[in-house]
């Protein structure tokens, strides 16, 4: 299973919320044993944020790799991202 977590401010700028949608599209076409997605949303996210010492928002991180921040990826991004975390994709 790949592992994508997804990192907010609150209220979430524009890119913020370009990020969740995206990330909830990828999500949609694979079952929670092929991907699994958190979404953090301010506070609610700090400890992982820092513990994975991520400066800005938006971001990503693959099964504990950071893979984006500050900007939100285009689709192909993040599939290459997930693709080199292990997902098929499809």
């Amino acid at each position: 299973m790949v592992k994508l977590e997804v990192f907010s401010g609150d209220p979430p700028c524009p890119g913020c919320v370009a990020i969740i949608e995206l990330a909830k599209r990828v999500k949609a076409k694979y079952s929670d044993e092929e991907l699994e997605l958190t979404i953090y949303t301010g506070e609610e996210g700090m400890g992982k944020f820092e513990e994975y010492g991520l400066f800005c928002v938006p971001a990503a991180v693959v099964n504990g790799t950071i893979r984006i921040e500050g900007m939100c990826p285009s689709e192909a991004t993040l599939n290459n991202a997930l693709r080199e975390g292990g997902l098929c994709l499809k």
